[in-house]
């Protein structure tokens, strides 16, 4: 069964991973790698024993030889890429397993807005459209998973079960030469025709609503054949047989070059530890990393973290005929609702919710104003060079160009050039552009820290020099430093 464990790290506090970690047996890394540990660690006492207490001082110095050879070369296999590789493939694989494992919320939905009739015979169609999918979901878990073939072993474990009538069973047989396996598309196309009938009866009131409820029992069939699929098709044996090999293999020969030795190969002496600590970590880290891969690997079988086919049977005929006749045509009666006449309504927490804080919803700048008070936002064309802002900006600059002009004809005298360059302290705020004086007094504009001017513009003093001024909103303009 499917182990549901997000009510116990509903916060990420890490006490709350550790219980789970440390306190959890189904579904576990414990549960998954125990019995090959203990077994691991047995052997390696074993030889371990025999090494201190078995061998004389040449046999430990040539058995001391052979752990330095076999660990230089355990990094020779790639153990970390393959099984990354690997893991990844399995578990993009187990995801589309699970997108299309099918739940017929969306068929009884359908069904129940576009297959009308409050009679006995709008009843029928809708219910039968709903159990016919149901039981080709069931014709094709009972082919690929093991608990829904335990469950439903025979066709006539179908009929007593509920799902198949008789007489539905003998014309399953007929499209089957073994009548125990009978084809699973045969239970769509009967929903398909119902639909059919039900058109021609005007119980579906339109092609267009017909076309929608045949979607969505074609899309329910379609996710069925990728299930079946994906069972007939499985992942290449060679490469999980090469991941599973090289794990098993090297950890087969760790049991001899992780031995912890007397001496080193340097002749020196070495901590005496009995217990391999980190031996055993890598042991468990890895065994557990294909432990993954091969619980994933089919999710349809019978470990604790495969699909529960037989719960979702359940729940989709139980649901489904629930959507379709119980809840069909029976909305609450159309009435005002509490915030009829609330402009922005008051919604309400409990007390305890109402405490803890939240984040609007909104964008993470939406708070941040560009624009100071009292100025103006200009908007032009994206410059490419220079020469395309001057042509773009040649027209809208002509007024400013000449209100500068007569502003600010003193800035070109040396002396007031450098009185004006004190006051830059007490303007920092403005909307601040870059002028370039030349003998046309033509100006050059940089926009923050954009420059749209060539640099080399200010280094040209035979033709001018670069000012900034402060162009406020009343027109007036306050000459500033000299770039």
């Amino acid at each position: 069964m499917t182990i549901n464990y997000h009510a116990s790290i509903r916060t990420s506090h890490p006490l709350r991973f550790y219980r789970l970690l440390f306190f959890s047996w189904k579904a576990s890394l414990w549960k998954a790698v125990f019995a090959q540990l203990l077994v691991w660690l047995l052997v390696y006492h074993i030889i371990s024993f025999i090494y201190r207490f078995a061998l004389d001082d040449g046999q430990k110095r040539d058995f001391e030889r052979v752990v330095f050879f076999l660990k230089d070369r355990m990094s020779y296999l790639p153990l970390e890429f393959l099984m990354g590789f690997f893991v990844t493939i399995i578990f993009n694989r187990w995801n589309t397993l699970y997108l299309n494992i099918g739940f017929i919320d969306n068929i009884g939905l359908m069904t129940a807005e576009y297959v009308r009739g409050h009679n006995e015979l709008g009843r029928r169609f809708r219910r039968n459209i709903l159990r016919y999918s149901e039981v080709g979901q069931i014709m094709l878990f009972r082919d690929i998973s093991m608990r829904v073939r335990r469950r439903f072993p025979t066709l006539d474990s179908v009929v007593a079960a509920g799902f198949l009538l008789p007489d539905e069973k003998k014309q399953l047989e007929e499209y089957s030469d073994k009548g125990e396996n009978a084809m699973q598309w045969v239970p769509f196309r009967w929903a398909l025709e119902l639909c059919h009938e039900a058109r021609k009866l005007g119980l579906i009131e339109s092609d267009y609503y017909q076309t929608v409820v045949l979607n969505e029992i074609r899309t329910f069939r379609t996710n069925m054949e990728w299930l079946r699929n994906y069972d007939w098709t499985p992942f290449p044996l060679i490469y999980p047989t090469v991941v599973f090999f090289m794990v098993h293999m090297h950890f087969t020969v760790a049991l001899i070059s992780r031995q912890l030795t007397f001496q080193d190969a340097d002749g020196k002496e070495l901590l005496d530890v009995y217990f391999p600590y980190m031996e055993t970590l890598e042991f468990i880290f890895y065994m557990g990393w294909l432990k993954v891969a091969e619980t994933i690997i089919n999710p349809f079988g019978e470990d604790d973290d495969d699909f529960e086919g037989n719960a979702l049977i359940d729940r989709n005929i139980t649901m489904g005929l629930m959507i379709v006749d119980r809840a069909f045509d029976n909305p609450p009666e159309l009435r005002k609702d509490q915030f009829w006449n609330d402009q922005e309504p008051r919604l309400l927490y409990t007390e305890e919710s109402a405490r803890l804080p939240q984040t609007r919803f909104e964008g993470s700048v939406s708070h941040i104003n560009l624009v100071n008070f009292g100025h103006k936002v200009h908007m032009m064309p994206r410059a490419f060079s220079v020469d395309q802002l001057n042509e773009w900006t040649e027209t809208t600059m002509n007024g400013l160009e000449n209100k500068i002009r007569r502003n600010t004809a003193d800035i070109l005298n040396e002396e007031s050039r450098k009185e004006s360059s004190k006051s830059i302290d007490n303007h920092p705020t403005g909307w601040q552009r870059v002028l370039s004086w030349r003998k046309s007094f033509r100006p050059i504009f940089r926009l923050g820290t954009n420059a749209v001017a060539d640099q080399n513009d200010s280094k040209r003093n035979n033709q001018g020099e670069v000012f900034v001024v402060d162009i406020h909103e009343n027109g007036k303009i306050r000459p500033m430093k000299p770039l």
